[in-house]
């Protein structure tokens, strides 16, 4: 009965919580950024102009707002860097839509999505990365993590200033930030823009990574326990 059992309920595969955790942060963050960061990052402009306001911070606010999160964020959950923090972010956000964009009406068109996420990034904030993630990692990867997070914020605006002389003189920094999808599609300024951004989070990556492992020999050195010799070893006479 007891192997009848085992088959049935699927025992004869491994378990692993670990596994789990990377499978459920890959696939919640991975659908947020692809369905939804991204989207809203490359048509920022035509959406910035009627963009729901439900916390009345104005619709550019808004709409940063939205992309910091459903974007950045849920990179640096996929990654397993901060995870609790970032999944709290994700679902006090999620939160906030099903509250005040749908008004807590299941019925509302992308209400029952977004509450579902809200299970998931719930689930992350209680049980964490898991193993396979950059926070168990921790050292090196963890820092890793960081800063290709970093290199994701500021390597787009950063090139800016790698772009011709001629076309910084008729763009303004403002307009080429919030015009990023005519940016990266135009054959003048797309591949500078893609070239710099990539370059500066693969740099700091590699960075935070050559620190993390600088920082970690240096604390496993000042933890290390001293050897005992034979002459510093105490007598019996001495107890």
């Amino acid at each position: 009965m007891k192997s009848s059992l085992r088959l049935v309920n699927l025992g004869f595969l491994p378990r692993g919580a670990s596994a789990a955790l990377l499978f459920l942060r890959v696939s919640l963050g991975g659908t947020m950024v692809a369905l939804h960061g991204w989207e809203k990052f490359i048509r920022f402009p035509s959406l910035a102009a009627d963009f729901p306001d439900p916390l009345g911070l104005g619709r550019h606010i808004t709409l940063v707002t939205a992309v910091a999160v459903e974007l950045f964020c849920a990179l640096l959950l996929m990654a397993g860097v901060l995870t609790r923090l970032n999944a709290a972010v994700l679902l006090l956000f999620l939160l906030t839509i099903f509250w005040k964009v749908h008004g807590g009406d299941f019925s509302q068109p992308g209400a029952e999505l977004a509450v579902v996420y809200s299970f998931g990034f719930g689930a992350l904030v209680l049980a964490g990365g898991g193993r396979f993630s950059a926070d168990e990692a921790r050292g090196p990867w963890s820092l890793a993590g960081l800063g290709a997070a970093a290199g994701l914020v500021a390597g787009y605006p950063l090139s800016y200033f790698f772009q011709s002389a001629a076309y910084r003189a008729v763009t303004p920094l403002g307009e080429y930030l919030v015009g990023v999808g005519t940016v990266l599609r135009s054959e003048v300024t797309g591949n500078t823009a893609l070239f710099t951004w990539a370059s500066l989070t693969l740099l700091l990556a590699l960075g935070g990574f050559v620190i993390g492992r600088w920082m970690t020999r240096r604390t496993v050195a000042v933890i290390a326990p001293t050897t005992v010799t034979d002459d510093a070893a105490p007598h019996s006479h001495d107890l």
